[in-house]
């Protein structure tokens, strides 16, 4: 479980070392044993035999186990049976002296390691396509397999639920749902299809359903694929495609983006995906009724739609897919009804126990459920009196104090703890009661690694918060707070120590549900209700795989805090554990227009079929359908989703029909068309004909309300800004305003012009955010001082008015996603519309989306923009560093040629530049570009020469082992880790790569065989 080969290595090559268990000492022990004299007549029931024989026998596993090692490292077979046959020597000699521990012993680690081999890569991965053309399979085969050898936990072989998927990673034009548990190895088996894909010289788009799930990956996939030799990036931003965007999406090997973002690109240029060989959805199951899963559900259909989807795989991942006809139609749609489509598993490589903690009177009882058993920890906490001044009442005094109560309980108990909350309010509560209890001292800080590892995190979060925020105060105490909500670079950064292990604690809101791979030994659910409904069964099945760390726990328990429960508060605990129901996986359209229509029918009463159907064709308008019977709450809160439920299906149906030319006596058919063979065709095939029907003609009478009251133009432009009827008639009722202020904002930022641009912006996000679905979720009073200062480059800290945080969130929520939207909605649009005024500057022209980049950026300086949007992630930081010399870059090139300029490598070398706490995130950016381009793997092979040890005879051909120490010298070793001779020339100590050491006929030469990076030599 450890997987800590290099230290295994160390181990057997000490042990054999000392010489103490060589053929003549243990010799010589036996004979002073076995020979009679100096009053040693009684030899004590031959028990000093049975300690020579297990020392033989201890000396001789090691070598056995040293030959395994070595048939891992180079991938020969003949050697793992060498080493089993080694090893059924010493069993049997075991056996005939009724050596019990030591049969035992030897016989676990022949199973282990047949099994081991038997699942190792080696053997698993195919070594070419039967009769194909192999490309580059061979040798990024080759370079994987080694990489993942020599990682800290070597990473040698697939586990039982990725078997199956393994053999069908060279089957690159057949698509492929992979159905496995969370934490059971979907990503490995998405690696793997990529480097297939990549070994035919195609790209890959790798689709992730959250900004800080994409940074994640990005972040995994460089660990395996940047060894090879391969690009990868993410797209900056949300939404729009920037010159950065298309240069990522156009040149990378493999490129992670948003469903939004890539959607958005495709929309304005389908060439994008010309040379993508494969597309991976990963969480590929937000199949549903609201607007983002009914977009994603719309883009995987048009892209199995393209005319060139036959060249171009789509792998989809999911945790939480069910069983029946739901999932039938859901693979047979993503595999075009090809067998063998669905590969699923229950596996997981660590077992779930469920558990509560229940509070009564002074204590806490910690019921476990394992298997049929039951076990309890009787007082798994008690009541604590706080020395402070500042309370009084005995800690913990209600459910969210037992919460943290808990967790830190398990932190004693040497586990990692994630805080699970359903609501990201939750959260930050949370973070506000560490902080309080911590000066209570009813908490202790649980971070006991080096201070100066989170000096990043704290500096990025300094730029947002201000120095004393609890979230930073959290941070410092080792626990981590998470939500969608936070700014993307200090998110990536917690997630880095998160990763990293340096954090004992993380307290984070559902974006663990959509896929974010933070896992720890337990998992605590703080509640189970959001917005007065218990969470989904789906979303809690998802949720409680985080439990249990993958190489590291045999078992993950979740346990849900109980503060004086009530019979209904256990029961509902209990329900939603036993509760197998997975994810409903029905068309996302069908459901969002069964609700619509649906509603429409309980407005008018009792009517037929016939006249429902007459009803709905007739519509001119699609208006709040109010039914008299309804409370008026019930009415206010529909009323409140109809807008978006409404622009949801308006963007599906410009989605599936995209820019085509179609009329609107051709709507029917045209839609017939381009849902044929779809996840709805598939879903409503189930229905009765009535209510196929009725969706049908609902779906087309609502395509003809929008073909009756646009123009192709208009449609054209609503498509391309992924808008819907409403959203689209609004920014044409206000185009003439909105598009002068973006042309003025586009041309004042192009001439340096900040003051105008400035109140360009201000002035037509005053008209968007009253558009739907640009209006923010949460709007502070001060909006406007907040956009501007966030312009200007001021840190969030000194334009928050009252909360830091909340000034945070709506920079996130609304100047990083929906005006960027916005701008980016009017700007296709206007490009849309061939008579635009084109004064005074031209929205179709190519050097545009300089508001959006301003915007998402935070600041008009244009090399700065371009610096963030490359990666580094301090705002200031990149503010200094731009200005202090005077660059002017606005290009990925010109990014290049300046950090490669005198004046950045002078600046540099000044130890507080960029700024005091932004200089360790300058010097790991700085170097991250070097560094990766210096991980790169190369196979090169040496000969040098060797002196060998007395007596010994090399045979041609035989393998051996590089062992370096310290002083300089680097030993050989024969396969069982016999030292048989010294290298004549230095090696490195902390090389990285894989050696493989033969021996060249029978003289003092030997090959050295290398795979790693440029750093074999000392």
């Amino acid at each position: 479980m450890l997987r800590d080969l290099d230290g295994l290595t160390m181990l057997v090559s000490e042990s054999r070392a000392d010489g103490r268990a060589a053929d003549a000492s243990l010799a010589e022990e036996l004979r002073s044993t076995l020979t009679p004299g100096d009053g040693n007549d009684d030899l004590d029931d031959g028990a000093d035999v049975l300690d020579v024989v297990d020392a033989a026998l201890t000396d001789a596993f090691m070598g056995a186990i040293s030959v395994a090692m070595l048939a891992f490292e180079r991938g020969e077979p003949t050697l793992l049976t060498d080493a089993v046959a080694r090893l059924e020597v010493g069993m049997r000699g075991a056996a005939a002296l009724s050596m019990v521990p030591q049969w035992w012993c030897h016989r676990l680690a022949i199973h282990l390691l047949r099994g081991l081999w038997d699942a190792s890569f080696h053997v698993v991965l195919p070594k070419g396509p039967e009769g194909g053309d192999a490309g580059d399979w061979d040798r990024l085969r080759a370079a994987f397999i080694a990489s993942l050898f020599r990682r800290r936990r070597s990473e040698i072989d697939l586990w039982p639920s990725q078997l199956e998927a393994a053999s069908q990673v060279l089957s690159t034009q057949d698509n492929l749902v992979l159905s496995l548990p969370t934490s059971a190895g979907k990503t490995r088996i998405a690696e793997l299809c990529i480097l297939a894909t990549l070994a035919e010289g195609k790209r890959v788009v790798f689709v992730t359903p959250l900004r800080a799930l994409s940074a994640q990956t990005e972040t995994a996939l460089e660990r395996t694929f940047v060894p090879l030799g391969k690009t990868i990036s993410s797209l900056y931003g949300t939404i729009g495609v920037s010159d950065v965007d298309e240069s990522i999406l156009q040149d990378r090997d493999i490129v992670v983006s948003t469903p939004e973002k890539l959607d958005f690109a495709l929309r304005n240029d389908p060439d994008l995906l010309d040379d993508v060989g494969l597309i991976v959805l990963d969480e590929g199951h937000m199949i549903g009724a609201n607007e983002r899963e009914v977009r994603y559900e719309v883009q995987i259909q048009r892209l199995l739609r393209r005319p060139d989807a036959k060249t171009r795989r789509i792998i989809c991942l999911s945790a939480i897919l069910p069983e029946g006809d739901e999932v039938k139609d859901f693979v047979d749609w993503l595999t075009d009804d090809e067998p063998n489509g669905l590969i699923s598993s229950d596996w997981r490589p660590t077992v779930l126990r469920y558990g509560e903690v229940v509070w009564r009177d002074n204590n806490a009882r910690l019921n476990i459920t394992v298997g049929g058993e039951e076990p309890y920890v009787p007082r798994f906490l008690t009541a604590e009196t706080v020395p402070s001044k500042q309370r009084k009442l005995p800690f913990p005094k209600d459910a969210q104090e037992l919460t943290l109560a808990t967790a830190w309980r398990l932190v004693d108990d040497g586990q990692t703890v994630l805080v699970f909350c359903p609501l990201k309010s939750s959260v930050n509560a949370l973070a506000k009661l560490i902080v309080k209890l911590a000066r209570q001292g009813a908490l202790r800080s649980v971070f006991d690694g080096d201070p100066t590892v989170l000096n990043t995190a704290l500096s990025i979060g300094q730029e947002w918060f201000g120095a004393d925020h609890p979230l930073l105060a959290c941070l410092r105490m080792g626990v981590a707070i998470h939500h969608g909500s936070l700014p993307g670079p200090y998110r990536k950064e917690v997630e880095k120590l998160l990763q990293q292990g340096a954090l004992k604690i993380t307290v984070s809101s559902p974006t663990l549900a959509q896929g974010l791979n933070l896992s720890a030994s337990s998992l605590v659910v703080h509640s189970l209700w959001r917005n007065r409904t218990i969470i989904d069964a789906a979303e809690f099945r998802n949720i409680v795989g985080r439990a249990g760390r993958a190489f590291v726990d045999s078992s993950g328990l979740v346990v849900h805090p109980m503060f004086e429960p009530t019979r209904r508060t256990r029961q509902n605990w209990e329900r939603l554990v036993e509760d197998s129901q997975l994810r409903d996986m029905q068309s996302g359209l069908v459901r969002l227009l069964t609700t619509m229509l649906q509603r429409m029918s309980d407005s008018l009463g009792e009517v037929d079929w016939d006249d429902f159907t007459e009803y709905v064709t007739g519509l001119a308008d699609w208006s709040f359908p109010a039914i008299a019977t309804e409370d008026e709450e019930t009415t206010s809160d529909a009323m409140k989703f109809w807008p978006g439920q409404l622009a949801s299906l308006d963007c599906a149906i410009l989605g599936l029909l995209s820019d085509s030319s179609v009329t609107e006596q051709d709507l029917g058919a045209a839609l017939d068309a381009v849902l044929a063979s779809s996840l709805w065709a598939r879903t409503i095939a189930r229905y009765q004909k009535p209510v196929r029907d009725a969706l049908r003609t609902g779906l087309v009478a609502r395509a003809g309300v929008i073909w009756r009251s646009t123009t192709p133009d208009q449609r054209r432009g609503y498509y391309l800004a992924g808008v819907g009827l409403a959203t689209g008639r609004a920014l044409d009722s206000k185009a003439e305003q909105l598009n002068r202020h973006l042309q003025i904002a586009e041309a004042a930022i192009q001439l340096g012009m900040n003051d105008e641009a400035i109140n360009a912006v201000v002035h037509f996000a005053k008209i968007v955010f009253e558009i739907f679905p640009f209006t923010p979720k949460s709007q502070p009073d001060n909006w406007e001082e907040i956009l501007v200062g966030w312009l200007r480059g001021r840190p969030v800290a000194e334009i928050a008015a009252d909360d830091s945080l909340e000034t945070a969130e709506f920079i996130e929520d609304t100047l990083a996603y929906r005006l960027p939207w916005a701008l980016e909605a009017v700007r296709v649009r206007a490009a849309a519309h061939p008579n635009l005024d084109a004064f005074p500057w031209d929205l179709s022209n190519p050097e545009t989306g300089l508001s959006v980049a301003a915007v998402e950026a935070g600041t008009l300086n244009r090399a700065a923009s371009t610096l963030m949007r490359a990666g580094f992630a301090s705002r200031s930081g990149a503010l200094v560093a731009v200005e202090s010399t005077e660059a002017a870059f606005t290009t990925p090139a010109g990014l290049h040629e300046w950090m490669i300029s005198e004046a950045v490598q002078i600046a540099t070398g000044d130890a507080s530049w960029p700024t005091p706490t932004t200089r360790d995130l300058w010097m790991s950016f700085a170097t991250r570009t070097v560094a990766l381009r210096q991980r790169t793997w190369i196979h090169k092979v040496h000969e040098t020469s060797v002196s060998w040890m007395p007596g010994y005879q090399p045979t041609p051909g035989e393998p051996y082992r590089a062992i370096s120490h310290s002083d300089e010298t680097t030993v050989l070793e024969a396969a069982d880790a016999r030292p048989v001779g010294v290298l004549s020339t230095r090696l490195n100590l902390r090389r990285q790569g894989l050696l493989k050491v033969t021996a060249i006929g029978a003289g003092d030469a030997v090959e050295l065989d290398y795979l790693g990076p440029s750093d074999l030599f000392a």
